[in-house]
């Protein structure tokens, strides 16, 4: 296969000779048939036989008017004009024509005409005398026929001519397009070959500098390194083999490895492996990963040592790199500690295998089932199909439900469960988890009730994400055992010195619970039966969750309820509340923000449309007039042709990324060189700032960015809002959507255009879900990373928080080559999109 396609442009270019020796011949052909052309004119000779005729005629009507007239020159005559029209019948020059029915049909009748005179022109002189009067009346309709002979053949030899002419034209048309062709494709082979000369040049300078760094990491090794030939002579001895073995590099190199390292016991095995490999060319213990093996100093004393053995071929043969690890301590550390660690995880280790199955084998048919949901929803469906995947969809989600429930239980157990600091107002987190279930109230007609005019515009700080997992399930709990009633959340908040105690009910009139049963409730895998008819799904674990998560906010949860009445579910825990300056502070920068961008000039590059329409409504709506670039090297033209208040630049771009273009604006002799520039970036690491900076960056924002941020970072451009009264705090994840993020969109976009950016998210997305398969592979990591470094941004652009954290992990392991994680990764991705997307429509 790979000579064939070597071979192709040969193969091209003979085809394309070939072509054009046979166009030449053809056209030598047609050029020949037109040089060796009859020297008599086919029109001449067509309308010599109308002139014959004529004077025979002529001459017959004057012999008629003499009594002894001359028959032998009328004999002559006929004689001539006979020949002309047997030339017309016979001739190669008139076969065309003679094809034709009209003319041969003609010929024929002029001929038999003809014909039917030469009795009497051939009988005796005085008979054709007396028969030239009634010769005169066939001469006229021979001279009818002979000119409607001439004019058809005069019309044919003209298509004829016409036909010719435009054969030869098409034959020198192709043979131009051929050569024409031939020059491009012998052009464009050119330049591939210069292409392909200099792609050679710049591989064997990396090579080389391959080689360089290839001996440094040889040398630099904390590993014992010992290169050999097939015949076992050592052929490398690195610096930490020397401290391992004892033997120098010159005492080494040229050695037999079987007599310096190989323990006496084990040089036969030794020897036999290597002349098995000599023999069939099949390695034992190439490629087998780490194994541990006994080896053997200088002053002869055995040791383990962790071996992993590489295979590499040469001209001169197969040579093997070991790679050697003194393992003696860790093996007297292992074997210390294995008695008691078995005993100690024997259990723990059980219910961790069993779990880790489970979630495993219920989650991949899940993401099965999400991922066909979500392609048959783009479908075409009837009523009763959407029904039914909306069925199918509730459902999964609840087995999801139960697992992610007893994944949070083996968090709890192994003292995983942590908690975050992030600052937010109460009221719109009550809200919002009003808001959120409401599309869960409907079905079963119930109505949801929030009661938290209390809460004022108070500000916590707290982990909310946790804070809104136990709000939900108190709430889902509630409706679902709850028909045609009311559901109701109040909420309320005292105390004082940055510290307030927040106290918040979930009240159903549901069916209530028993009283031999409320003790219980907070325990795990316990569920309320009614006969034998369950009225909610469920593991049990959601309560006795909710109940570890409290109680590690030191807080107290509590129930109160009675049979057919109803239930009260009662949480109090201790929040921090925000620094009101940090409040007062927000606030002035969005009273602030309709001034500080109007008429700026700013660049904005960024290759994600998304990520674009919505930075570019941000500042447009403050009056800011912007320009465009999709790529790194597009804004370095830009930049050379216009002057910029400001660039904000994307860092991850193809073509060419925002470090190596600012770089190249920063070098340039131009409008923008002195331009403050921002990184605008989904993700940027303590040590990628300084690279930023480095390459002449002001400053850098991560996505999500809102007004308030751009503001804060354009202040020293624009020069109008003092850096003391600038918030001192980041946007604050917010749950599955922030709702400060999203609503600051809101202002910004119409309704129709965020519509429209979601569902461009959405397919995104769901392009990212659909390619998974393809590239969770070592070979495709990079592009599946590339692939979610662009819509990490969207994601946080919309506030989708909780799901940019979940594709930014997706993009890390991808980028790490670690395709175990990324894995999981996809797994998690996959599953937090329906939810997400859910989330996200729901806030419009």
């Amino acid at each position: 296969m790979n000579t064939l396609r070597r071979n192709v442009p040969s193969i091209i270019i003979a085809i394309s000779i070939t072509a054009l020796v046979v166009l030449f011949v053809l056209i030598g052909q047609k050029v020949n048939l037109l040089r060796d052309a009859p020297a008599d004119n086919v029109t001449w000779g067509l309308s010599q036989v109308e002139v014959d005729l004529l004077t025979l005629r002529s001459t017959v009507l004057t012999a008629t008017e003499q009594a002894d007239a001359d028959v032998a020159h009328i004999k002559r005559r006929f004689d001539n004009a006979y020949s002309r029209v047997s030339n017309l019948e016979k001739g190669l020059v008139f076969a065309a024509m003679r094809k034709d029915a009209e003319f041969a049909e003609t010929l024929a009748d002029l001929q038999g005409a003809m014909d039917g005179l030469i009795p009497l022109i051939d009988g005796p002189d005085d008979v054709l005398r007396a028969g030239l009067p009634d010769m005169l009346p066939v001469l006229d309709r021979l001279d009818q026929s002979a000119r409607a002979l001439a004019l058809s053949g005069i019309a044919l030899n003209s298509q004829s001519s016409d036909a010719n002419r435009e054969s030869f034209y098409q034959l020198l048309t192709i043979a131009a397009a051929i050569t024409f062709a031939l020059i491009v494709f012998l052009i464009v082979m050119s330049y591939l070959q210069v292409r392909q000369y200099r792609a050679f040049r710049r591989v064997s300078r990396d090579v080389e500098k391959a080689n360089t760094r290839l001996n440094s990491s040889f040398q630099a090794s904390l590993d014992a390194i010992v290169v050999a030939d097939d015949q076992g002579i050592i052929l490398e001895f690195n610096e930490a083999a020397e401290g391992v073995f004892g033997y120098t590099r010159q005492e080494a190199v040229g050695g037999q490895m079987a007599d310096l390292i190989v323990p006496p016991h084990l040089r036969d095995a030794h020897l036999a492996g290597m002349q098995r490999f000599l023999d069939t060319k099949e390695p034992h213990l190439v490629g087998k990963g780490r194994i541990e093996i006994v080896a053997m100093r200088k002053s002869g004393e055995e040791f383990p040592v962790e071996l992993a053995i590489g295979q590499a071929d040469d001209p001169g043969g197969t040579i093997f790199i070991s790679y050697l690890r003194d393992i003696t301590k860790r093996l007297q550390s292992e074997s210390d500690l294995k008695q008691a660690r078995d005993d100690a995880l024997q259990a723990e280790r059980a219910k961790s295998n069993f779990l880790a199955v489970m979630s495993h084998e219920m989650r991949t048919p899940l993401n099965g089932i999400f991922g066909t949901i979500e392609l048959m929803r783009k479908t075409k469906l009837e009523p009763n199909q959407t029904e039914y995947l909306d069925i199918a969809q509730q459902s999964g989600e609840i087995l999801l439900n139960h697992v992610n429930d007893v994944l949070d239980i083996t968090r709890i157990d192994a003292g995983e469960l942590t908690l975050s600091e992030n600052v937010f107002n109460l009221r719109k987190f009550f809200e919002n988890v009003i808001k959120t279930n409401e599309p869960t109230a409907i079905p079963r007609g119930n109505q949801l009730v929030l009661r938290a005019d209390g809460l004022g515009h108070l500000w916590v700080s707290a982990d909310e994400q946790r804070l809104r997992q136990v709000a939900f399930n108190l709430i889902s709990n509630a409706l679902k055992f709850t028909d045609e009633g009311t559901v109701t959340l109040s909420a309320d908040a005292t105390g004082k010195d940055g510290t307030v105690d927040l106290t918040f009910k979930v009240t159903d009139t549901g069916v209530g619970i028993p009283d031999k049963d409320q003790a219980k409730v907070f325990d795990r895998f316990f569920t309320q039966e009614k006969s034998y008819d369950r009225m909610a799904s469920g593991t049990g674990l959601g309560l006795a969750i909710c109940k570890q998560i409290i109680e590690k906010m030191d807080g107290v949860i509590s129930v109160d309820s009675a049979v057919g009445q109803g239930s009260t579910f009662t949480v109090t825990v201790p929040l921090q509340t925000a620094q009101e300056r940090s409040l007062n502070a927000a606030r002035h920068v969005t009273e602030l923000q309709g001034q500080i961008l109007s008429g700026a000039q700013i660049l904005l590059v960024e290759d994600n449309e998304i990520n674009r329409n919505i930075v570019r409504e941000m500042l447009e709506s403050e009056g800011a007039l912007v320009t465009e670039a999709i790529n790194g090297q597009e804004a370095v033209r830009v930049a050379g042709g216009d002057r910029f208040s400001a660039i904000l630049m994307d860092i991850s771009m193809p073509v060419m990324n925002g470090v190596d273009a600012t770089r190249q604006i920063r070098s340039q002799v131009g409008l923008n060189k002195e331009t403050p520039i921002f990184a605008l970036t989904a993700h940027a690491m303590a040590e990628e700032h300084e690279q930023f900076m480095d390459a002449g960056m002001q400053g850098c924002l991560n996505k999500p960015v809102s007004q308030s941020s751009l503001a804060l970072a354009l202040r020293d451009v624009i020069g109008r809002i003092d850096a003391a009264q600038a918030p001192d705090h980041a946007p604050h994840h917010h749950g599955l959507v922030d709702a400060d993020i999203f609503n600051g969109l809101k202002s910004v976009l119409k309704q129709e255009k965020l519509e429209t950016l979601i569902h461009k998210f959405d397919a995104e997305v769901v392009k990212i879900m659909a390619d998974l398969p393809a590239h969770l592979e070592a070979d495709s990591l990079t592009a599946l990373g590339d692939l979610c470094h662009r819509s990490v941004g969207s994601a946080g652009m919309m506030g989708a928080l909780s799901f940019q954290a979940e594709l930014r992990k997706l993009e890390q392991a991808a980028r790490n080559g670690d395709v175990t994680a990324a894995q999981d990764a996809a797994q998690d991705v996959t599953e937090a999109w329906p939810k997400t997307r859910t989330a996200l429509m729901n806030q419009l």
